[in-house]
């Protein structure tokens, strides 16, 4: 008893039968597993190491597959049907997001098939977090697509989900990031300032830990337009400068033409047309690089208000005319609209007042089979009646159309009429 209660020998604990062994208070002796079920168990454990290898295998071939389907899809052709869905996805989102400054409406159908082939992937074999990752990235890009092309509700929706995904996901920093810059253009095409800067501080701090110079800038050129439309020009254009000098613009051609689009934009609004005019060609490689049909139809928008603030009235009125047919032809009826209130502007400061008036009725036409708000059609219906009796000038026509762009994503905005006091 000694023997067993002290010296705890392994052999003979083993030995004793069970009932013995509970009588006496002892811990169970530990059997030897047979060769079968350490086998088994070793077979089990190569499993579960194996699984993180497999997975990163596998998302390597899905991304050589997904470059593979972008390049199908950018020369107008269709995905192989037996093309997985990670692949699928990941193709589709790609084209979707190449087409951004395209055809807003083709990146939001593709974004769309995009989240479709995200709902196939496999739980068993990706594991619930990666799964919701994966999701949350289709869900975010096409809420941002939605965005793109003005259809505000269904960005908030299909982001909100992102952000449910998101937060049921990995934690992935590098996808917080892409949704909290998703987020943020959301918040400042709706005019929520405040809420947007505070994704976009998020994103400024996490590159800048990261010493990511190019990133900072980039972010900075959001930060920069979202100042500018709280009217703060100055800082807008401090801001932008500063954007400009931290983007490689050979990485991301795309940002350096935003930052100085708005540069150029802001000098405009704050009457700064010299400047404009002297930065526009200064950044002109920029502006004319960055291809993309929306960006070039951006840029003929500057060079007309440029031209309308110097005073060549017959010159915007050229440009106008080009950019409300080109942005018809891409099916952005909202900025056609808009432009063709700048075109109006042109036509009645050279004394065309019945074109000019004309011009206004299809602009008003337009809007009205948009179904935009009550106070951006009545904005519109008064400048239409003022053609009318013959009360036109362009201060109202001018007036107009700054409201109309700053109600598209303001909808409770008030329009003060000032021009119609005089």
């Amino acid at each position: 008893m000694r023997h067993l209660l002290f010296a705890r020998c392994p052999a003979c604990l083993a030995s004793l039968p069970p009932a013995l062994t509970r009588m006496l208070g002892l811990p169970p002796a530990r059997r030897r597993p047979a060769p079968e079920e350490e086998a088994a168990y070793e077979a089990v454990i190569e499993r579960a190491a194996a699984k993180p290898l497999a997975l990163a295998r596998h998302l390597r071939e899905q991304r050589e597959a997904a470059d593979q389907g972008l390049k199908l899809l950018a020369a107008g052709r269709k995905l192989p049907r037996a093309m997985e869905p990670l692949a699928r996805m990941w193709a589709l989102l790609d084209r979707s997001w190449q087409l951004r400054f395209e055809d807003p409406q083709r990146m939001v159908q593709l974004a769309d098939h995009g989240v479709l082939a995200s709902l196939q992937l496999d739980e068993a074999f990706y594991g619930q977090l990666v799964r919701c990752d994966l999701q949350a990235r289709a869900h975010a890009d096409l809420g941002n697509a939605c965005r793109v092309a003005n259809k505000f509700s269904d960005a908030r929706r299909f982001l909100e989900d992102a952000r449910r995904l998101f937060e049921q996901g990995t934690g992935d920093r590098l996808l917080e990031m892409r949704l909290l810059g998703f987020e943020a253009a959301l918040f400042g095409d709706l005019r929520r300032f405040g809420l947007a800067t505070q994704k976009l501080q998020q994103i400024h701090d996490f590159y800048k830990e990261r010493g990511d110079d190019h990133l900072v800038g980039r972010t900075l050129v959001t930060l920069g337009l979202y100042t500018g439309y709280s009217g703060c020009f100055d800082l807008a254009v401090e801001c932008l400068k500063q954007s400009l000098e931290l983007i490689d613009a050979e990485r991301d051609p795309a940002s350096a033409y935003a930052a100085s689009h708005n540069l150029v934009l802001f000098l405009i609004d704050s009457g700064r047309i010299a400047e404009a005019k002297k930065l526009r060609l200064v950044h002109s490689r920029h502006l004319l690089g960055s291809g993309g049909r929306v960006n070039e139809i951006k840029f003929r928008i500057l060079e007309g208000r440029i031209a309308f603030g110097e005073g060549n009235y017959g010159r915007a009125e050229g440009v106008f005319r080009e950019v409300v047919k080109d942005l018809d032809e891409i099916a952005l009826p909202f900025l056609a609209g808009i432009e063709r209130l700048d075109l109006a502007a042109s036509l009645l400061a050279q004394g065309k007042a019945r074109e000019a008036e004309r011009t206004v009725t299809v602009a008003k036409r337009v809007f009205v089979s948009l179904g935009i708000q009550r106070e951006a059609l009545q904005a519109v219906i008064l400048l239409r009646d003022s053609f009318r009796i013959q009360a036109a000038t362009l201060a109202k026509v001018l007036e107009v159309a700054d409201f109309l762009r700053r109600a598209t994503s303001e909808p409770k905005l008030r329009f003060e009429a000032r021009a119609w006091e005089d």
